[in-house]
């Protein structure tokens, strides 16, 4: 099974932007799977709009990289990461119901992340 997804990259003062969903132990990159007839910047702008409260404009969206990692938490399948920066003031973040927290986490704090938004780092930041 392999998931595809679009997702945010937001870096601030060496830190990057991370979501912490339900009960799971890892954060990882905001966004999520892409929806049948969905391109990836829209895709981006709902899943931001659903999760954070975000809206964010797809003019400023420009892809970064795509990352193939284990799913997390389910490491038994994987996960397409496509990866986008957004040119602009993202706003102020409100987390929905789904969402258990949001922060920036410093790249370094591997221990933290879910295993693909660490392959990006190693791969890409």
């Amino acid at each position: 099974m392999h998931y595809t997804c679009a997702n945010l990259v937001h870096m601030k003062d060496g830190k990057l932007l991370l979501v912490k969903v339900r009960e799971n132990e890892h954060y990882y990159l905001p966004g999520g799977k892409i929806e049948a007839g969905e391109d990836d910047r829209t895709s981006l702008e709902r899943e931001l709009r659903e999760e954070l409260s975000l809206q964010l404009d797809q003019e400023y969206m420009q892809y970064l990289y795509t990352v193939i990692g284990p799913a997390y938490p389910d490491t038994d399948k994987t996960v397409e990461l496509r990866c986008y920066r957004y040119d602009g003031d993202i706003g102020d973040i409100q987390m929905n119901s789904e969402i258990t927290d949001v922060k920036y986490i410093d790249i370094n704090e591997k221990e933290k992340l879910a295993p693909a938004v660490n392959k990006l780092i190693e791969e890409y930041l």
